[in-house]
């Protein structure tokens, strides 16, 4: 049932999921927490003044930014309401607006426009990277999984994961010029973990996190510091507008 919902996506659903699924996954979650601490050395060294986080959440990219880089002026947007109420109980300093950037784009530029593990979740990709190179003055970062899908990954949401060649050629056509593509997790966020992790009951952890989660979550953290830079399923892409879509 409700991997049915999502597959349809309504915007029920998608409040019901940071309501009740994603929120200690994102907060506590040893993939979650390396890919901002690797997002915010990144965003750092682009130096933007201005960034919108397209998919935003609950916040917790914005959260991150604004702990990190309190010269930054931050703004999000995501088509749940649920999520939005979050991010701004969380971040009062950003803001906030409902937007389905398959469907439209917000008026304004910003200096990096930021899509963090969002991209895989929508139905036209394609119409989402357009709107991002159209609301991006300088940068488009876009953080996403390579790879198989696991029946976890459909059960949350997952349209597709991406090769590299799929991706690159879908910010292009979009209008992106892509500037580097990277991964991260080897080796000991592999394939072969994520499948082995599918067998757990109920399959990997989503919820809230009790104390055993959070001892094995904060494990899993201080192991994935030993991965290789560069190399792994979870993808990251650095692009930026070509000059016909500024």
């Amino acid at each position: 049932m409700l991997r049915e919902g999502i597959t349809n996506m309504s915007q029920e659903t998608y409040d019901r999921l940071w309501s009740d699924t994603w929120g200690d996954m994102q907060r506590f979650g040893p993939v979650h927490r390396r890919q901002h601490e690797a997002l915010l050395k990144l965003i750092a060294k682009l130096n933007p003044a201005t960034v919108l986080d397209v998919g935003c959440g609950a916040g917790d990219n914005l959260a991150a930014l604004a702990h990190s880089m309190p010269h930054l002026v931050l703004s999000g947007i995501d088509f749940s309401e649920q999520a939005l109420a979050l991010a701004a109980r969380r971040v009062s300093s950003a803001t906030f607006k409902i937007l389905d950037v398959q469907k439209e784009k917000l008026d304004e530029k910003f200096d990096l426009v930021l899509c963090n593990q969002v991209v895989e979740h929508l139905i036209d990709d394609m119409a989402g990277f357009r709107n991002m190179a159209l609301m991006a003055k300088k940068w488009v970062v876009v953080a996403t999984m390579r790879g198989r899908m696991r029946p976890s990954e459909l059960a949350i949401g997952h349209y597709r994961n991406y090769s590299d060649i799929e991706l690159r050629a879908k910010a292009e056509y979009a209008g992106l010029e892509v500037v580097d593509i990277f991964g991260w997790g080897f080796p000991f966020y592999t394939p072969l973990f994520r499948t082995v992790v599918e067998w757990l009951p109920g399959g990997p952890p989503v919820g809230s996190f009790g104390v055993v989660e959070k001892s094995v979550a904060n494990f899993l953290y201080h192991l994935y510091a030993l991965n290789i830079p560069r190399h792994g399923d979870l993808v990251t892409m650095l692009a930026r507008p070509r000059e016909s879509t500024l």
